[in-house]
């Protein structure tokens, strides 16, 4: 038998429900102001927002996304530009454009992009070549983690997928749904033959693992062989405002 807290009918959307419960900084209004564990956690790697999570193998778990994909894109350095209507947020350049706003203050800036309709997981970096694979680790964790929590507040978020040297496709795709929209980086990875053809392999290695509904690719469009999930690529920024005015 079901409690009754069960089954009362939902009065307000989940991301209704988030924002009427925290402040325009993104603070909780149910801590209060005694709470001084709480605000210890909160300077530790967000650690006061892991109990909204489920986490399996260290890892916390995405939902899937299957909705609308046409939104128009707009980088993250360019949202307070935009009024987020028909938009959605992207992540797809360097780390240190996004990684103090998103990670070290996930509170804020999760209040800040309320107003988009759809948001791309935040695409931190995976490198190759590393002496040691913690920092790749601590990127997947990074993703996995707020990609859950924007999920746990009620926005819609696009699952993204990165990967380093062929050692981290043992554990990159971890925490990732399977049957579900997915997005990945292409820029970067042309440079050479065996660049784009370790690329290709590893997306092949993605769609074993996740059977995804569709792949989102920010980069130009190419010929990607050997993949069977349909593809819609989002030009990147080099190809949309210097390619198409005729310079290289």
């Amino acid at each position: 038998m079901k409690n009754f807290i069960d089954i009362q009918p939902v009065l307000f959307p989940k991301k209704e429900m988030y924002l009427m419960e925290h402040t325009r900084d993104g603070r909780s209004r149910r801590i209060g102001k005694n709470s001084e564990n709480k605000r210890h956690k909160r300077s530790l790697d967000n650690m006061h927002l892991m109990e909204y999570l489920t986490f399996v193998n260290g890892v916390a778990q995405v939902a899937p996304y299957n909705g609308r994909t046409d939104f128009e894109p707009v980088a993250f350095t360019d949202r307070n530009r935009h009024d987020g209507k028909n938009q959605i947020v992207h992540f797809f350049h360097d780390d240190y454009k996004f990684l103090n706003r998103v990670w070290r203050n996930l509170d804020a800036t999760t209040m800040t992009l309320s107003k988009f309709d759809c948001l791309f997981a935040p695409d931190f970096s995976m490198w190759r070549d590393l002496p040691s694979e913690q920092p790749n680790r601590n990127n997947v964790y990074r993703n996995r983690f707020v990609t859950a929590y924007w999920q746990h507040c009620g926005y819609n978020v696009i699952p993204v997928a990165s990967w380093g040297g062929i050692d981290t496709l043992s554990y990159c795709f971890d925490g990732l749904p399977t049957h579900s929209v997915v997005a990945v980086s292409c820029t970067g990875n042309r440079k050479s033959t065996s660049d784009f053809g370790y690329w290709c392999y590893a997306l092949q290695r993605m769609e074993e693992k996740l059977s995804p509904t569709q792949i989102i690719i920010y980069g130009a469009e190419m010929d990607v062989s050997g993949i069977h999930t349909p593809l819609k690529f989002i030009p990147d920024y080099i190809t949309t405002h210097f390619r198409k005015n005729g310079k290289k």
